[in-house]
């Protein structure tokens, strides 16, 4: 029950205003003082001064997402995020792992092959003279898998948060906002079957610029611990951003709670939660294991209620038996089953 506390509490949390201007401007201009690469370098190019150039991208990404969700523009303010989740990724990859500018060498020049492949079809150049243009500039390969990136960061670097990042927010976003699939088209779809122009936003607007913001702690000062500045004011400021965000797949699940025909539905829902918790650390134990079971998943079914039709009918029940089985288990082991110590010799 702590856990589902500290969750709800969390994602809230993200809906709440948290003004940090004087600390956004002073984090900004530590970090361009990161910068030191005055003149490219080309092919010499080290993974430091990569990340460099990623760290002006974050800045510049970081700036354009506020400014979209300060308009209220919600779907640009998405896009953004998600683009600077994705430059944070590649600006650690490149500090951390030594053989990652060759990788992104080889996809952009592999890159620039596909983007001029239309003079083929417009019969100006032949496949061949492209070819041999891209690799006269080198070695080409394929893109970089995001995925592979946060997996080698966190297996081989201790960089979890990357693996965390990935699965909490950058592929939310990909299939929730990003991708033209089956749940972008579905957002045109109203609750009672009509169709509309503008569709309907998954997530929330603040997140979106606290992603960015956190994505410029972490990558800011993992750029100034690996070129022996103090990250310290960095990694302070993207945890404060980062505790404060809410993952869309959250966000989705409060959406459906406060909506006006489910408010009625949350006390009646709140209160059954604050009944198990009595049922199970007080009235419970001594109740038969079917009763314990019926008691507690009427308990979740009742919450689970209250987020309206919009679920799939079975799409929780897995997660409802695990977590009924994991609270019988805990019930289960009282204390009074353990012996008690041996006494002490005199």
């Amino acid at each position: 029950m702590k856990g589902w506390i500290t969750f709800a509490w969390r994602n809230c949390r993200g809906m709440l205003p948290y003004p940090d201007l004087p600390r956004r401007w002073w984090v900004r201009r530590a970090a361009r003082r990161l910068i030191t690469c005055t003149r490219w370098p080309g092919d010499d190019a080290t993974g430091a001064e990569v990340a460099q150039l990623a760290m002006y991208r974050m800045l510049w990404l970081q700036v354009r997402t506020r400014r979209a969700a300060i308009m209220r523009r919600r779907e640009e303010a998405a896009f953004l995020a998600r683009a600077a989740l994705e430059t944070c990724f590649i600006g650690l990859y490149c500090l951390f792992s030594p053989g990652a500018v060759g990788k992104i060498a080889a996809a952009n020049y592999r890159g620039l092959g596909r983007s001029v492949s239309f003079l083929t079809t417009a019969g100006l150049v032949s496949e061949g003279a492209i070819d041999a243009a891209v690799a006269a500039l080198g070695e080409t390969g394929r893109d970089l898998n995001i995925r592979d990136v946060t997996d080698e960061l966190a297996r081989d670097y201790g960089l979890t948060v990357a693996a965390e990042l990935y699965s909490a927010y950058y592929i939310p976003l990909s299939h929730l906002i990003v991708h033209a699939n089956g749940f972008a088209f579905m957002r045109h779809v109203r609750r009672d079957g009509t169709l509309r122009a503008r569709p309907d936003y998954p997530w929330a607007r603040c997140p979106a610029a606290r992603l960015a913001d956190a994505c410029t702690g972490l990558l800011a000062g993992n750029l100034a611990s690996r070129t022996g500045g103090n990250p310290d004011l960095f990694l302070r400021y993207g945890q404060a951003h980062g505790a404060r965000m809410i993952a869309p797949g959250a966000a989705a699940l409060l959406r459906g709670l406060i909506r006006p025909r489910n408010l009625v539905k949350v006390p009646r829902a709140a209160w059954r939660l604050i009944a198990m918790r009595a049922y199970i650390d007080r009235d419970g134990s001594g109740d038969d294991p079917t009763v314990r079971e019926r008691r507690i998943r009427e308990a979740y079914n009742s919450m689970l209620a209250a987020l309206g039709p919009n679920p799939p009918v079975g799409m929780f029940t897995q997660a409802v038996d695990e977590a009924v089985a994991s609270i019988l288990r805990a019930m289960e082991e009282e204390p009074g089953d353990t012996p008690p110590p041996p006494p002490e010799s005199a």
